[in-house]
């Protein structure tokens, strides 16, 4: 089962957010590819994943339908109630993934809906040629809050939890811990290289679960989507920490997108924001 033409738009705005309306004029967009998905002419590389055993598949959608997701779906709308930190890191890679230009941003956030504090920003690069990247003086849209990116990350439901569409992935399942020793589950689904895979865009998704709760408290998703004339890939990752009085917010997110579009010099981008200093309201 896909997504809907405009569920596969949104996220592709989700994903590339700013960059679309940056790199189209300069001509930066490119191609790539993404696990499962070949003709690309740039790779993200290895995942970021950890090794998993394979168990019987019973038991991992076991764990699966037992899944609360509302931490994962609510954790930034937690973020108004605390004061936080945020630095935020934009690169361009070049087709071998070499960073060529970056801009970094840290903002500090104070509990309320109201946009963030310019504490530290920075750019190199070719982002200085023009588009949006080109300045550095804070504009309201580069001091807002951040975006959910929770609900663009995860469908509702994603293939590889929907019924119809769970044969065309296999799992994976091990048990692990948090830096702060919170026990989990992770799981892994990837899309089958074959025809019972190869028309899903979601190609490989790793959730982590907490014991016992078995809230999602972490995952990543690498796709590929075709929308019109873009072809796009991109990897997400959100995981979730405690802030101090408990509740599950946002701690790190990192995208990484490729888009293939005609006549365009293949490019990647990624941004990695970090959150840090909570504090209570």
């Amino acid at each position: 089962m896909q997504p809907a033409p405009s569920e596969r738009a949104r996220f592709l705005h989700a994903v590339v957010g700013g960059w679309l309306l940056v790199v189209g004029s300069l001509g930066l967009l490119g191609c790539g590819s993404s696990p499962g998905a070949s003709g690309g002419s740039a790779s993200f590389g290895a995942l970021d994943t950890i090794e998993t055993t394979e168990v019987p598949r019973d038991s991992v959608l076991a764990v699966l339908a037992r899944m609360d997701r509302a931490a994962f779906d609510s954790a930034f709308a937690r973020l108004d109630a605390y004061g936080v930190t945020r630095h935020e890191r934009t690169e361009r890679l070049d087709t071998t993934g070499t960073t060529t230009a970056y801009r970094t941003l840290t903002l500090r956030y104070a509990p309320g809906s109201g946009p963030g504090t310019v504490q530290q920003a920075d750019s190199a690069g070719p982002f200085r040629g023009g588009g949006l990247l080109s300045s550095l003086t804070p504009t309201a849209e580069r001091r807002a809050r951040p975006a959910n990116l929770a609900a663009e990350a995860l469908d509702d439901p994603p293939a590889y939890l929907a019924p119809r569409t769970q044969e065309a992935y296999r799992y994976a399942l091990r048990r692990d811990s948090l830096r702060d020793g919170t026990a989990t589950y992770v799981v892994e689904a990837t899309a089958w290289n074959d025809e019972r895979g190869d028309d899903q865009s979601i190609r490989y998704a790793r959730l982590t679960i907490a014991r016992p709760s078995y809230e999602l408290v972490g995952l990543t998703t690498a796709r590929t989507s075709q929308i019109l004339l873009f072809r796009e890939n991109s990897q997400t990752t959100l995981h979730l920490r405690r802030a101090p009085d408990g509740a599950w917010v946002p701690h790190q997110t990192r995208v990484r997108a490729v888009v293939d579009v005609p006549l365009r010099t293949p490019r990647q981008f990624r941004t990695v924001s970090t959150y840090y200093g909570y504090t209570p309201n």
